[in-house]
């Protein structure tokens, strides 16, 4: 017997909750927004997601001595407008119908579904993540290449490729402030500006130390109203520094015992648990002959990101809809952007691998 696409969509139909669910689950920096609320399901109109926000105040005061004196009743234009177009993915997931044909039972049905929309959507999770973090898809025979996610704002400050309204830059410079000002590359539709604090924080530590990441860490909070930074994320060389300063510590036997239940991959530094990532590499050639290529990393405050989902992730049953190819395909769509209120909360480093 062969596996009908009636028996296959009726499990695929069970399946399909539990796999769009754990969607953006997998990887740290997208279950760290969806775990502190910031992946949300609004556009306010309009083809462009848009944020106001502050650049000083809207009224200016005074002191009063006597009872006299004259208020000011100028109203300052204080607020920019940060502007960014979602993005949209699609794909086709097909099975051949000659694996249907030659499967049959139930727990055939689960592998193919295992092998083909489970592995799409691991695979999806994999692509996001990295171009997030590096402005690039990871290698491989992955879901998407990075042509196809162009169209996403990553945080990486080397990326100057974004096809879309305010995607064109990466967020996070790896140069001063000063130097991010006189640059003046737009950044989500606005030009970074350090008098208007639109700008991010940036150290560059000429060999490793961990004060180094406490002083980013420190400036990152000190712009912080809401919340404080509390996500990281490094190459692997910088996080081999980092564990051999903290198991250096005085207090050796306690930082050991932490870090022996704690996840390999991950140290918490000062209050912002770093990520260990493979996306930063410095090898990559993102990164190789560029600002990280000594190594580095970033320091984030969740609180300022929003991750606008215009359309959430859904598959569809599978249909024989390809006239040309003998397969039975489902059809994955998502459609979403990322935005950040408050760059000037974030932060990145480099230098960190030496």
């Amino acid at each position: 017997m062969a596996i009908s696409t009636e028996v296959l969509n009726t499990t695929y139909r069970q399946l399909k909750g539990p796999l769009v669910d754990t969607f953006m689950r997998r990887t740290p920096f997208l279950d760290t927004l969806m775990k502190n609320n910031r992946v949300r399901q609004n556009m306010d109109g309009g083809t462009t997601i848009e944020r106001a926000i502050m650049t000083g105040s809207p009224a200016t005061g005074r002191g009063i001595y006597n009872g006299t004196e004259l208020l000011n009743l100028t109203r300052n234009k204080r607020t920019e407008q940060l502007k960014v177009e979602p993005h949209r993915l699609a794909a086709a997931i097909a099975i051949p119908n000659r694996e249907l044909a030659q499967n049959d039972g139930p727990l055939a049905v689960m592998r193919l579904i295992e092998k083909y929309p489970e592995a799409f959507m691991k695979s999806t999770d994999r692509c996001l993540e990295s171009f997030f973090l590096s402005g690039a898809a990871p290698s491989g025979n992955h879901s998407f290449n990075t042509s196809a996610l162009s169209g996403f704002l990553p945080l990486n400050g080397l990326f100057s490729s974004g096809t879309l309204t305010g995607t064109t830059n990466g967020l996070l410079d790896f140069r001063t402030p000063a130097q991010q000002t006189t640059d003046g590359e737009s950044v989500q539709s606005l030009a970074k500006d350090e008098a208007k604090f639109y700008f991010n924080q940036f150290r560059s530590i000429s060999s490793f130390t961990s004060e180094g990441l406490k002083q980013i860490v420190r400036r990152c909070g000190h712009f912080s109203v809401e919340g404080s930074p509390n996500l990281g994320f490094m190459d692997p060389d910088s996080m081999t520094n980092l564990e051999d300063s903290k198991r250096g510590h005085v207090r050796v036997q306690l930082v050991d015992d932490e870090q022996e239940r704690s996840d390999l991959h991950t140290i918490t530094h000062n209050g912002v648990t770093f990520h260990e990532s493979l996306d930063l590499d410095r090898t990559l050639s993102v990164f190789s002959s560029k600002a990280l290529a000594d190594g580095g990393g970033y320091v984030l405050n969740p609180a300022y990101f929003e991750f606008s989902v215009i359309e959430e992730a859904e598959l569809s049953d599978f249909e024989d809809m390809i006239a040309s190819q003998d397969v039975v395909v489902s059809k994955f769509k998502f459609h979403a952007g990322l935005i950040c209120t408050n760059i000037v909360a974030q932060g990145c480093f480099s230098g960190s691998a030496l």
